[in-house]
């Protein structure tokens, strides 16, 4: 879904640039590099989104229960 996103706003500034007057080597060279640097940003915030979310389940096993021994029924 993010990849056909990124290559519709990529295909638009295409676009946009062919309709301006700016020669086809200069809007291509501009739209593939649009498309790299927003592919490259999703990328690396779903990987830290990772990284963030590892951390996150590695410091809730580390204390289950925070601590507490009772039961159900509050009794301990």
């Amino acid at each position: 879904m993010l990849i056909r996103l990124i290559t519709v706003i990529s295909l638009i500034l295409f676009m946009l640039l062919m309709i301006s007057g700016v020669n086809i080597e200069v809007a291509l060279y501009r739209s593939m590099l649009t498309f790299m640097i927003l592919f490259a940003v999703v990328y690396i915030s779903i990987f830290l989104l990772n990284v963030l979310r590892e951390e996150q389940n590695s410091d809730g096993m580390s204390m289950p229960n925070g601590g507490s021994t009772s039961n159900a029924n509050g009794e301990g």
